[in-house]
């Protein structure tokens, strides 16, 4: 891509935007802030499908707030790194193993700038899908982990789950892997009405979000295509098997007690065989954390600021 990358609207300041080239030559947006004063550890943060850094502005500017160095970045395929399909719109990848290799590159250029002696992993909903397929590995090239609503099981109807898994391999196989599931026009961030959401009770964060799309359409991103789903399964049931004391750094996993878009039987079940992994239900919470009304983030703050105080040693 040329020129330098933009961070649209308003970011915390002091930070910078950089691209970078995965091994497989994908390119990544990528955003660095150091920490205000002595560095306590860095941050990395991994959002949700369909998001981007300027939405996790706020939790940026949380950790900053707390002496930590934060680095985030777009997924490929999404927000401003390489779309992976020709058109824009539809969420596509071929596994979610190739999400890896958007971390190596992420913790590559970390340790670069010096920051890579104390790691925090964090990543929401489908970003904790990538730190937990990082746990899978034998080696280990961060310190602690922050989970909000991990991307673990979907809400489904009971019957539609095992056919939309049936088909989603079968279909993943072919061209059709690249057409969106929804054969409906697609729809972003910023045509999503507020009322009846499932992401938020925060109605300013949630139109600050549609905003941003609005107004920088190269960030929006619709539904799924056959290909992204047929990942996204093979991905949750392959990580619902890990072998219990797969997590064996500390680890902070938050729950929404409002929960309409993930699993939390499924997050339970993982949580209950995981002795590192304490876990936190927060009430009156819907799928983010990280944007809810302010007692939900009075809750996650006061939980992180712990967690990290007793980790960051």
């Amino acid at each position: 891509m040329d020129g330098t990358p933009r961070l649209h609207e308003t970011p915390p300041a002091g930070g910078e935007a950089v691209w970078l080239r995965a091994a497989d030559e994908v390119t990544l947006r990528a955003a660095f802030w150091d920490a205000r004063g002595a560095a306590r550890g860095t941050v990395l943060l991994m959002t949700g499908r369909s998001e981007f850094i300027e939405k996790y502005y706020p939790a940026i500017e949380g950790f900053l707030s707390l002496g930590i160095r934060v680095a985030a970045f777009d997924w490929r395929g999404q927000g401003l790194s390489d779309r992976l399909i020709e058109n824009r719109l539809p969420g596509y990848i071929d596994d979610f193993e190739s999400y890896q290799r958007d971390l190596d590159t992420l913790l590559a250029e970390i340790g670069r700038r010096g920051w890579g002696a104390r790691v925090v992993l964090v990543g929401h909903s489908m970003g904790g899908c990538a730190i937990l397929r990082r746990m899978a590995r034998a080696e280990r090239d961060f310190h602690a982990a922050i989970l909000t609503a991990p991307m673990l099981g979907l809400r489904f109807p009971t019957l539609a789950a095992p056919a939309l898994r049936a088909l989603s391999w079968s279909l993943s196989h072919w061209r059709v892997g690249k057409w969106r599931v929804s054969p409906r026009s697609p729809r972003t961030a910023a045509d999503w009405p507020f009322e009846g959401n499932v992401l938020t009770n925060n109605r300013a964060e949630f139109e600050r979000y549609a905003a941003l799309v609005r107004d920088h359409p190269r960030l929006a991103l619709g539904g799924v295509t056959w290909g992204w789903l047929a990942a996204a399964f093979r991905e949750m049931r392959f990580l619902r098997r890990l072998p219990p004391g797969t997590v064996d750094v500390p680890t902070l996993l938050f729950s929404a007690g409002d929960e309409r878009l993930v699993s939390n039987d499924a997050i339970d079940a993982f949580a209950a065989r995981e002795p590192r992994v304490e876990h936190i239900r927060l009430a009156d919470c819907r799928h983010e954390p990280f944007v809810e009304l302010p007692p939900v983030q009075a809750v996650l703050w006061r939980e992180i600021g712990g967690f990290l105080d007793r980790v960051l040693v």
